[in-house]
C-alpha cells in the first residue's frame, strides 16, 4: 500500500515535533478496539481511565489490554504524556527542569510502592526502570502496523523526555556556580535546536528515499528515539568525566565531526537522488515531469538544510571546551571529543533509511 506525502505529514503530525511543544494528536482512523472502553469496570482506576477519552490523552492511543493490565502506571504516565504534548511544556529548560524534577518524585513513589528490595537505586535509575516498564506496557498486543509503530515510537519519545531531563539535572548538580549552570542550560538549548534541524534533514532524506511510498513513515519517529539515545549516552559519558573517571576510547571522535556530518549527509542525499535519477531516465520513468521537479526541489532543500546546520553545530561544539574547563580540573579536551562522537552517531542514524526497532 502506498501513501501520498500529504498522508505522511498527517501521520507525522500525530507525533512530537522533534520533542518540543508538540502538536496535539489528531487521528480519525483509530479503530474502536484501540480506544479504551472501561465504562462498566468496578475498579476505581479503570473507572478513572474510562473518563480519559480525549485523543490528547495517552489512554486514547493504547489497547484495552494495556488499560486493564496496569491502570495505575498508565494513569501516572498519562500525566507526563499530556504535559510534554501540551501548552504547559516550556522551551526554557530552567522552567521545564523544575516540572520534571517534581514529576520524577511521583515516579519514584510508584517504584518504591511496587518494587521493594531495591532501595539503593538512585532516583534517576528508578525513573528509567519505570519508564522502561511503561514502554513495555503500551506495546502489549501491538501488531506493529505502520500506524502502531508511529504511535508507539511517539509515545516512547514522550517518555524519553523525562530521562533526558534527568541527565540535565545531574549535570546541573555538578555545577559549582551560576556561570557554569548557565553554560549547561545554553548547551541544552542549542542542542535542542540542532536536533530539530537534524529531524528536518531526516524528513528530507525519508522523502528522497521513499517519495510517496509508505515504507519510510515510521523511520522519522525511529530517528527521534535514536537521537535521544545518542544524546543520553553523551551526557552519561560527560558525567563520568566530571566524576574523574575514564571512558572507553570509542566514546570519543578525534577528527572534525562537523565536517564529517555535513559531508556524510550530503553524500547520502546525493546518492539517493542519483539512484532515483537513474530510474527516472531509464526509459520508464516512475514520476511525471511535474512530480520529478517536485522531487528535485526536495533534494535541493535537503542539501541546503545540511549546509545550514554546519555553523550551528560548530557553535554548539565550542561550548564543550568552556564547559570542560568549568566542570573538571584537568581540562584534557575529552568532553569535546565525546560531543563529536554524538554528532557522528547522529549523522549515521539520520542516513539510515530502514526500520530496525521492531525487527524480529
Amino acid at each position: 500500500m502506498r501513501y501520498s506525502f500529504i498522508t505522511f505529514i498527517l501521520i507525522s503530525a500525530l507525533c512530537l515535533g522533534g520533542c518540543g511543544n508538540a502538536s496535539k494528536n489528531r487521528r480519525e482512523e483509530v479503530c474502536e478496539d484501540s480506544v479504551i472502553s472501561c465504562k462498566g469496570a468496578k475498579d476505581s482506576l479503570l473507572m478513572e481511565l474510562s473518563s480519559l477519552e480525549d485523543n490528547d490523552c495517552l489512554v486514547y492511543w493504547v489497547s484495552d489490554t494495556v488499560c486493564r493490565t496496569n491502570p495505575e502506571l498508565l494513569l501516572l504516565l498519562d500525566s507526563l504524556y499530556q504535559h510534554v504534548r501540551g501548552d504547559e511544556y516550556s522551551e526554557d529548560p530552567r522552567i521545564e527542569e523544575k516540572w520534571m524534577n517534581s514529576y520524577r518524585k511521583r515516579i519514584c513513589a510508584y517504584y518504591d510502592k511496587h518494587y521493594t528490595g531495591n532501595e539503593a537505586k538512585s532516583e534517576f535509575e528508578k525513573t528509567d526502570f519505570v519508564l522502561k516498564e511503561g514502554v513495555r506496557l503500551v506495546g502489549l498486543g501491538c501488531e506493529y502496523s505502520t500506524m502502531e509503530m508511529v504511535v508507539n515510537n511517539s509515545i516512547e519519545m514522550t517518555f524519553a523526555r523525562l530521562s533526558e531531563y534527568g541527565l540535565l539535572s545531574q549535570m546541573i548538580r555538578k555545577c559549582k556556580d551560576n556561570e557554569t549552570k548557565n553554560l549547561v542550560y545554553q548547551e541544552w538549548e542549542q542542542l535542542e535546536k540542532n536536533r530539530q534541524d537534524m529531524i528536518g534533514i531526516v524528513d528530507g532524506l525519508v522523502r528522497l528515499s521513499y517519495w510517496t511510498g509508505s515504507g519510510g513513515i515510521p523511520i522519522r519517529t525511529e530517528r527521534w528515539l535514536d537521537f535521544s539515545d545518542a544524546r543520553k549516552i553523551m551526557y552519561q559519558n560527560i558525567l563520568t568525566l566530571v566524576d574523574g573517571k575514564t571512558i572507553k576510547d570509542d566514546a570519543c571522535y578525534n577528527d572534525d565531526a562537523v565536517e564529517y556530518v555535513t559531508d556524510y549527509l550530503t553524500k547520502a542525499a546525493r546518492d539517493i537522488y542519483f539512484s532515483w535519477e537513474k530510474d527516472q531516465n531509464d526509459g520508464s520513468p516512475f514520476m511525471s515531469e511535474k512530480e520529478w521537479k517536485e522531487y528535485q526541489k526536495v533534494a535541493e532543500e535537503t542539501e541546503k538544510g545540511i549546509n545550514a546546520i554546519r555553523p550551528k553545530l560548530k557553535k554548539w561544539s565550542s561550548l564543550w571546551e568552556k564547559l570542560e574547563s568549568k566542570l573538571t580540573h584537568n581540562n584534557n579536551q575529552k568532553m569535546p571529543l565525546v560531543a563529536s562522537k554524538m554528532l557522528v552517531d547522529w549523522a549515521n542514524m539520520a542516513s539510515y533509511m530502514e526500520e530496525h526497532r521492531f525487527a524480529e
